[in-house]
């Protein structure tokens, strides 16, 4: 499919959650604006921020709703406002390949699917962000073709679900893709890629974990269980790519695993911490 056979019908819809995102958000904007597919609308739905993130989206033209909550209540407000028949989740430190969203578009009309994976590559911008990225690399190889959750998706299908559990603030996008999944849905890749920049410190990562682990106990009233098996697998097998593939500094190496080993504990302990 070409850009001069989309209509009005094909109009995609794409939802950005933010949170004092000044820093990165430029960037994600520029790229969906030199997006090559023109049926598009920009969803910024703000977490009340006060760096400048609602003046950048004022800049660039982007529609800006603001929401308090969790990134899954930001993505739920942001559907609830969209105009189109597709629905594309992009984060603030994200950039989009100038073809990503027309592919989508088109795999999922050629190929008849309701949702549509990006490749993601992960990119450092500082020492624990460049370890964060060797981490997720690695995961990303060792999950393979069979792994990833799609970005991409038909509205209908999106509703069809009640979208995401509010109450989560870790795997919300999974608990989502397995409901997805028990109802028949059907996924394809594409071909263009979203560069996704990791800037991480170890205080940042004890909080944030610390959060995601406290809200896993919202899966209690999901009709999914938590992936903890699948997720303890993965681990292992991404810490086996790591080990294979070492040709990284030995400072990012370790780090890398000193970063995962940090991330782990700090969401145990709010997990525990949650339990009753």
């Amino acid at each position: 499919m070409t850009i001069r056979d989309c209509s009005k019908k094909d109009f995609v819809s794409v939802i950005i959650p933010t949170y004092n995102s000044a820093h990165n958000l430029p960037t994600c904007l520029e790229a969906l604006r030199k997006q090559k597919y023109p049926n598009i609308e920009v969803l910024v739905v703000d977490n009340y921020s006060n760096d400048g993130t609602q003046q950048i989206c004022e800049a660039f033209k982007a529609k800006m709703l603001l929401q308090r909550g969790t990134q899954a209540v930001a993505r739920n407000a942001g559907i609830g406002k969209s105009t189109g028949s597709f629905v594309l989740f992009v984060d603030s430190d994200q950039q989009l390949g100038e073809n990503a969203v027309e592919n989508c578009v088109s795999v999922c009309i050629t190929q008849n699917v309701d949702a549509v994976k990006i490749p993601e590559v992960f990119v450092g911008l500082n020492f624990w962000g460049k370890c964060s990225a060797l981490w997720k690399n690695s995961l990303v190889k060792a999950w393979g073709p069979k792994g990833g959750i799609p970005r991409f998706y038909r509205k209908e299908k999106l509703l069809k679900q009640l979208s995401f559990n509010s109450d989560l603030r870790l795997w919300e996008d999974m608990e989502l893709y397995q409901r997805l999944k028990k109802a028949g849905l059907r996924e394809a890749w594409c071909k263009d890629k979203v560069a996704h920049y990791e800037t991480d410190s170890l205080k940042s990562s004890v909080y944030k974990y610390l959060s995601y682990g406290q809200s896993i106990t919202a899966f209690k009233g999901s009709k999914i269980e938590a992936p903890y098996s699948a997720t303890f697998n993965l681990t292992l097998s991404t810490v086996a790519e790591i080990l294979k593939n070492s040709g990284k500094s030995i400072s990012v190496f370790i780090g890398c695993l000193f970063l995962v080993t940090v991330k782990s504990c700090s969401a145990a302990l709010g997990f525990l911490s949650r339990l009753k």
